[in-house]
């Protein structure tokens, strides 16, 4: 093996179409597809990807009958390929924003149980200092944005280190510990009772989270040991607002985050029930990729967060 080329003469050797054909590359999991998807010829592709593996002194992929499959070396460069032009990307939108008379961009992603308090009071106070700063709002599940961060499609990510499963590559600080609670709507025959159990709900209709999702997955064992049986009658979404609303027509029940639920409480959409559960959650905080420096409005946003903190009692 080749000695692998130090940064500076390997970023005068690496091209953009390079890096380009390496993800291309890790989606379609074929040279043939990859090339077609950059309007370029098989042979140039196999070149640019023959003279990428020389400067290395490294093999990047390996070729069977199934198509191409990243090597350790191959998986690095295509991350590492990823965040190049997730960067350059970015770089991009932040000029297109400044040219338009914008003072940055800023691309947040957020698990649901930031939204209601958190999130919504730190964009608000950032806003409000900055109003010419582009701002947007990715919402989901921990599993659906933590690969999103990874790529470089997000700044800043609120969610629960469940999702990290051990990884190494991101930077997490604790924000908030809150917990769930059982919810249904204003009527429901359950709201004016007291003391239930979880073996109380057992026969009730369910709006959950999708079983992949973190917090499902931390609810079965829970739902296992404190019920007669798993839910049976249940529809799974990964909107809020959808559960809203089918709660709002049925007698379904949900378990939401506390901040969530409370929001909904407050405005009358929403009734909780007297159902005690464990700290089962934990905290959620901010993630960050590991290494990778953080621009004045990721900065601005996470002094935004801190400030807020007081205000929930935390």
């Amino acid at each position: 093996m080749l000695p692998v080329a130090n940064a500076s003469s390997l970023l005068r050797r690496l091209k953009n179409r390079q890096l380009l054909l390496l993800t291309a590359i890790d989606e379609t999991r074929s040279l043939r597809r990859a090339a077609a998807s950059l309007n370029m010829t098989q042979p140039t592709a196999t070149k640019l990807l023959q003279d990428l593996e020389t400067t290395l002194g490294l093999s990047l992929f390996d070729r069977g009958r199934r198509g191409v499959k990243a090597t350790v070396y191959g998986e690095v460069m295509i991350r590492h390929a990823r965040l190049i032009l997730n960067d350059l990307e970015r770089t991009r939108l932040e000029l297109e924003s400044l040219a338009s008379g914008a003072t940055g961009r800023l691309r947040i992603g957020a698990v649901i149980s930031a939204i209601p308090f958190l999130l919504a009071r730190a964009v608000a106070a950032l806003k409000r200092d900055q109003p010419r700063l582009d701002i947007a709002i990715e919402v989901g599940t921990s599993d659906a944005l933590v690969p999103m961060l990874a790529k470089g499609e997000l700044d800043v990510l609120l969610a629960r280190p469940l999702a990290l499963a051990g990884r190494s590559d991101f930077d997490y600080e604790d924000l908030i510990d809150e917990p769930l609670q059982i919810v249904s709507r204003v009527g429901h025959p359950l709201a004016s009772a007291r003391a239930l159990t979880m073996a109380d709900l057992a026969s009730w209709p369910w709006t959950l989270l999708p079983a992949t999702s973190p917090m499902r997955k931390v609810l079965a064992p829970l739902f296992a040991a404190m019920m007669a049986h798993q839910p049976l009658d249940v529809v799974e979404t990964s909107s809020m607002m959808t559960m809203i609303a089918l709660l709002q027509e049925s007698d379904m029940l949900a378990v939401m985050p506390g901040d969530v639920a409370a929001f909904a409480i407050q405005h009358g959409l929403l009734h909780h029930l007297d159902v005690a559960l464990p700290p089962i959650m934990g905290s959620y905080g901010i993630l960050s990729v590991k290494e990778q420096p953080r621009s004045a409005s990721t900065n601005a946003f996470v002094k935004c967060l801190k400030q807020c903190l007081p205000e929930r009692g935390v």
